[in-house]
């Protein structure tokens, strides 16, 4: 009886150290993540895919550019946390649409900016 049990404790302890194995994983990142999403409220809320995204400070050397992809995001990784302007631009004159926005990367962790373009 007792080491039907013990048995049965192990086994417990055993399925709870893998399933917080596995939960710790998710978001280990390093340094700084950021997904910008970039939303056109004139277009019902819908992504945009294919709008050039500028971030970094007027005076820092932090720069990065990338397009959003067909889902509307763009992802960057950055070494040091840092609190940068977001700036987006879509379509060509007379027609472009541009968006701005200001983020605050933290140590570890993917943080989700939406910005909408006008």
């Amino acid at each position: 009886m007792k080491r039907n049990i013990l048995t049965k404790f192990i086994a417990v302890l055993f399925c709870t150290c893998v399933i917080a194995c596995f939960n710790s994983c998710n978001d280990d990142i390093d340094g700084c993540g950021l997904t910008v999403i970039v939303t056109d409220p004139a277009a019902n809320g819908a992504r945009v895919s294919g709008a050039t995204i500028k971030i970094g400070k007027d005076a820092g050397t932090v720069r990065r550019e990338g397009v959003s992809d067909n889902n509307g995001e763009a992802h960057f990784i950055f070494d040091h946390e840092a609190i940068l302007d977001i700036n987006v631009s879509y379509g060509s004159a007379p027609y472009e649409k541009t968006g701005l926005s200001t983020v605050r990367l933290q140590e570890g962790k993917v943080v989700k900016k939406e910005v909408l373009i006008q």
